[in-house]
């Protein structure tokens, strides 16, 4: 069978979150799942996986990225959901409220009962001191029990969208139904917002200077 990989990269991470707001990135990929004004809670995945597809997605430093692998004639399928979703994420507060709370469990559970992944964070901590690259991807634990509702609403409202999106299409399609299939989609959403790469503060890490020693009780 046919099969086609599609993604789409969103040039925001957790090193573009606002200050005392961690893990809100990596939030959002979560609540991206929660339904839109079309779709309602999991029916995204749902109508996936009963197209015989796979979905997932993944938050990192300067990217977050959702993909589905799926059959090749279900490509329109899975760019009229993405489309959607781009722009009529719909965050119901007990949505955000419990899906908070599956976040909160996801960072007990692999990284503070994790000593190795515990060390990780703080040595990168240590070395990106004061630096986007050095708060952890899922959040530091006194900020992200705050994280709510409008928070999620702000950071979508702020980085989601066209020129902030790259679509990656691979697979069994030709490249001229993916143009064509992009434009009937991606390409009807007007873009309000606008990207500026200027605006996405990286600056150099401070030098290390002298002597660093992390010690951790296991």
């Amino acid at each position: 069978m046919p099969v086609v990989s599609h993604m789409v990269w969103y040039r925001v991470g957790a090193a573009d979150e606002p200050a005392r707001r961690s893990g809100i990135a990596h939030f959002l990929e979560h609540l991206m799942f929660k339904g839109t004004e079309q779709t309602s809670g999991d029916e995204f995945s749902r109508l996936i996986a009963e197209n015989g597809g796979r979905d997932n997605a993944f938050t990192s430093y300067d990217y977050t990225a959702y993909y589905q692998n799926i059959a090749a004639d279900r490509l329109d399928l899975v760019m009229r959901l993405e489309a959607d979703r781009m722009t009529g994420l719909r965050l119901r507060p007990e949505d955000t409220k419990t899906e908070l709370q599956v976040v909160i469990e996801e960072r007990r559970s692999r990284t503070d009962n994790d000593p190795q992944t515990r060390f990780g964070e703080a040595y990168r901590a240590m070395v990106y001191a004061g630096h986007p690259y050095g708060r952890p991807v899922i959040g530091w634990p006194d900020e992200l029990k705050t994280l709510d509702r409008e928070d999620a609403v702000a950071f979508y409202k702020a980085h989601y969208h066209p020129s902030a999106a790259i679509v990656v299409v691979a697979g069994d399609v030709r490249a001229a139904d993916v143009f064509r299939l992009a434009a009937e989609t991606y390409g009807r959403i007007p873009d309000t917002a606008g990207f500026d790469e200027a605006k996405r503060v990286r600056p150099a890490p401070a030098p290390l200077v002298g002597d660093r020693r992390l010690v951790q009780d296991v």
